[in-house]
């Protein structure tokens, strides 16, 4: 048998597949829809080509050599290997996986724990996240949506609004604060504070709506980068801090977070899902989109 650059034609590792699988070439035969004489020569062809037996004909009877077995194993494995990736290669094609840009912290707080609700609606549907923090890194248009905080769409780009003015909210571990969830301003005032890079003014508003002469803070700093690290730092009791309700709604339901007063101002920041114009008809992303549009409205339910 030729073999080109030492691999057997994947007719031959088939029938010699079915045989091993059944020590049999009539039952290879049935199952390949070939002729047992078709399947027997294959197989002879293969064992010609190796050099050595695969199988020894004992009494009209296949019995797998020791090569034969290893070999019949490792076949299996790839032929398994090929008709998966040929099954996933066809899905693609009918429904191909969302590519999704999306800010870290918005897709591990909100995102993804309300994806399995996602998935159970459209199990035929993959969703592949690639977290970005700053719409600026969308440039490359290596994606087919995006979701992010910005104050306007992404240039180019189609897509729509999806929460405008999420409110803020003081909040702190239930521990740090002790007595509960009342506060004074004296006592806000001796307290850490937790900041954020993208509401750097935050604090200050919170002090121009009291009215009252500026608070003197003595309470300390603490500054970070990302929401996330600030929502983590909020939890573990390192200070108090004004986040998006959007944020943080998993730590106020399980009660590692509690809301400090009734202090809400409103994010100058819009929500948004957007997509290049040429992936519209995407089937798999309309889905997505009216999945998201059903989850915010949920979202928004859920605060009244």
């Amino acid at each position: 048998m030729s073999m080109r650059h030492g691999i057997p034609s994947l007719s031959v590792l088939q029938a010699f597949e079915a045989s091993a699988r059944y020590q049999s070439f009539s039952k290879a035969a049935a199952e390949l829809q070939q002729t047992q004489g078709a399947i027997c020569k294959k197989v002879n062809e293969l064992e010609a080509g190796l050099g050595f037996p695969l199988f020894d004909r004992v009494r009209q009877r296949l019995v797998l050599t020791e090569p034969g077995i290893e070999y019949a194993r490792r076949i299996r494995v790839h032929l398994d290997q090929i008709r998966l990736d040929t099954l996933e290669l066809i899905q693609h094609q009918t429904s191909p996986p969302i590519r999704l840009a999306v800010g870290v912290t918005f897709a591990a707080q909100w995102l993804v724990p309300r994806l399995r609700n996602f998935h159970e609606r459209y199990p035929g549907v993959e969703l592949r996240l690639m977290g970005r923090d700053q719409p600026t890194y969308f440039n490359d248009l290596n994606f087919d949506a995006a979701i992010y905080f910005g104050q306007s769409l992404v240039p180019g780009m189609a897509g729509q609004a999806l929460l405008t003015e999420d409110e803020i909210w003081m909040v702190g571990a239930p521990e740090l604060l002790g007595h509960g969830r009342e506060c004074s301003t004296a006592e806000i005032a001796a307290l850490p504070w937790i900041h954020t890079r993208d509401q750097a003014t935050v604090w200050q508003a919170w002090r121009e709506t009291l009215n009252l002469s500026p608070v003197e803070h003595t309470g300390g700093e603490h500054y970070f980068d990302m929401f996330i690290m600030a929502i983590n730092a909020a939890v573990s009791g390192l200070g108090i801090a004004l986040l998006p309700r959007l944020l943080i709604d998993q730590e106020l339901h399980s009660g590692k977070l509690v809301r400090i007063g009734q202090y809400v101002s409103r994010g100058s920041a819009t929500l948004y899902l957007s997509f290049p114009e040429q992936k519209r008809e995407l089937a798999s992303l309309t889905k997505f989109i009216a999945w998201m549009e059903s989850a915010v409205k949920d979202y928004k339910a859920s605060l009244d």
